[in-house]
């Protein structure tokens, strides 16, 4: 490996008038925080006297300087470098603003490249999924609707730093910053050794994410096996992260080894499991000199595996294959495929409204254990209908699991073994299943009528709610209760009674209720029977009667299960207890088992 480090300042490394930085487009979106951006400000600024202040490494794939422009293209580094453009457009936009066109110039020569008989282009170029707002951002100050918040999080955070700062302050700063920080740039001419030294350098780097790791992987053993393959696995690994824009793309590719392998992956297994994958699937991965230090994933079983073993004999759940080989092509294929597929998942747009409304049941159910199984069926063939009768299956067998305080590992490693299902015929499989694992009728009755859904499992409580409330205009499955802007789940007997500021806006529940009301509170307020959904604002101000005066708002809403409230003379903890119970007898019927 072929590698020449040079250290150099800013006003080194972008004083080349013909060398462009390149963020590739397989590279990941911008993704520092203000606390990152912050600390590289502080740092800048406290150098001191002719002290130099290291800003890094950066990784730059280059090949031969010629004439014309030298596209550099950067393995690593590419959050820092665009950090340090972002600081210096924002500090030549105040210079701008006062009137120092002779500073002004200088930042414009480091920030552009104009080679000789070229156009000016800019010195750091974006060509990753965050290009065209990172140019909004410098053209309009404020993107409206911006999908990369950490990117506008950095333009604000900078702006502001600089315009509260004094002239002579951020000419000090400006100066450091060209002068005194520097940069160690790695130059690697071959393509598989720029990414065989970047997971060198990061190695022992913790911030690093499997997906980062994974990428890594990908190209570096890309470009080993030829040009053609890397610039198939660049062009393939660009389309995924568009895919999975706005979604956990660690997650998916923790999914996509679970529907692959068909068993439990943890967390902490993600790279070597795709490492390991990679070596024993792809066909051309034979011939890399690391093929024989990974052991074939059909070895290597997960604990959890155990959980089903015990229900083998009455489930028949189809038993892992070998794995299948394919080409590397195919293989990288097969990962974008699935990546697409993921995202229609989560984001539940897969233009079928049926199962658009199914998967944003599972969202609020939290069923985040599926999406392996889902994304195997949906990506090998699964037919609609099938898939709208194993989601309507799922969220009934998850519901009654969660509610009953199942075991989420064991949940999570019967959806990975179900990925052994064909998606061609899998609907009685899944349901032999299910029905082996799911919670009898009277544990789920008496657990969903005792269940908490605190805070964070309130859109869990607002799903069963709007079931039930379905439920009650009969047949008619198009009725859709209206979205979270316009009705919210509503606590019966408030989350605080106790305050001065609680009684104040909610009345004196703790008169109301009794002697026992603050000791009983916390063991009645989450319970199914104390919420209801409820349009508008609900503030009714002192009483000593706060159900009283709730009850002619619950008496005029639109939605069944809130007016039946207004039927009750009194809402205390019996009451709640009561209501909980009705609702969990109408939670079996609507939720039965397989």
């Amino acid at each position: 490996m072929k590698i020449t480090p040079t250290s150099l300042t800013l006003n080194q490394l972008f004083g080349s008038t013909n060398e462009q930085y390149v963020i590739p487009t397989y590279q990941r979106r911008y993704s520092w925080h203000e606390r990152q951006v912050g600390e590289l400000m502080d740092d800048i600024a406290a150098i001191e006297n002719g002290d130099t202040h290291l800003l890094g490494s950066i990784v730059c794939l280059a090949g031969h300087h010629k004439a014309g422009l030298n596209h550099l293209e950067l393995v690593d580094g590419q959050q820092r470098l665009t950090t340090v453009s972002i600081i210096l457009e924002c500090i030549r936009e105040r210079l701008e603003a006062e009137g120092t066109t002779d500073e002004t110039f200088e930042i414009d020569q480091l920030l552009n490249a104009k080679p000789l008989s070229g156009k000016t282009v800019k010195k750091i170029a974006l060509e990753s999924i965050d290009a065209d707002e990172f140019a909004q951002h410098l053209l309009q100050g404020e993107v409206a609707g911006a999908k990369n918040q950490n990117l506008a999080g950095a333009f604000s955070f900078v702006r502001e730093r600089v315009a509260d700062a004094a002239l002579k302050d951020v000419r000090e700063f400006l100066y450091m910053l060209r002068n005194q920080a520097v940069i160690i740039r790695l130059d690697v001419g071959n393509a598989k050794d720029a990414f065989k030294l970047f997971e060198t350098i990061n190695n022992r780097g913790l911030k690093l994410s499997p997906t980062d790791i994974v990428k890594n992987f990908l190209l570096g053993n890309a470009a080993r096996l030829g040009s053609d393959s890397l610039e198939f696995a660049r062009k393939h690994w660009s389309k995924l992260l568009v895919n999975l824009d706005g979604t956990s793309s660690d997650a998916f590719f923790r999914y996509f080894l679970m529907a692959t392998l068909q068993r439990r992956v943890m967390t902490s297994e993600v790279i070597a499991e795709f490492k390991s994958l990679f070596m024993n699937q792809v066909k051309e991965a034979e011939t890399l000199p690391e093929h024989g230090f990974y052991n074939d994933p059909e070895d290597d079983q997960d604990e959890d595996a155990a959980i089903i073993d015990a229900v083998k004999a009455e489930v028949p759940v189809a038993q892992s294959p070998a794995l299948k080989k394919v080409g590397f092509n195919e293989f990288v294929s097969r990962l974008t495929l699935c990546s697409e597929v993921y995202s229609d998942l989560i984001f539940a747009r897969t233009k079928d409204k049926r199962i658009d409304r199914h998967l944003r049941n599972l969202q609020m159910i939290k069923a985040v254990q599926t999406y392996g199984f889902l994304m195997h069926l949906r990506s090998n063939g699964c037919s609609d209908k099938d898939f709208r009768e194993i989601l309507k299956l799922t969220e009934n067998f998850v519901l009654r699991r969660h509610v009953c305080r199942e075991r989420s590992n064991d949940t999570e490693a019967l959806f990975a073994r179900l990925c052994a299902n064909s998606p061609k015929n899998p609907i009685e499989t899944t349901k032999v299943a299910y029905r082996e694992l799911c919670p009898t009728d009277d544990k789920f009755r008496a657990e969903f009528a005792d269940a908490h859904f605190s805070a964070n499992l309130i859109d869990r409580a607002r799903y069963c709610l709007e079931k039930i409330e379905i439920a009650k205009h009969g047949e008619h499955d198009e009725l859709q209760v209206l979205g979270a802007d316009d009705v919210h789940v509503e606590h019966i007997m408030p989350q605080k009674i106790k305050t001065k500021k609680a009684k104040d806006e909610y009345g004196d529940w703790v008169s109301y209720l009794g002697s026992n009301a603050e000791s009983a509170h916390s063991r009645y307020v989450d319970r199914i029977g104390n919420l209801a959904l409820f349009a508008g604002p609900l503030n009714i101000g002192a009483s000593n009667n706060p159900f009283g005066r709730k009850k002619t708002a619950y008496k005029d809403s639109a939605i069944k299960l809130t007016q039946d409230l207004a039927k009750l003379s009194n809402f205390k903890f019996s009451n709640i207890d009561a209501r909980s119970k009705s609702l969990a007898e109408l939670a079996v019927s609507l939720w039965p088992r397989p």
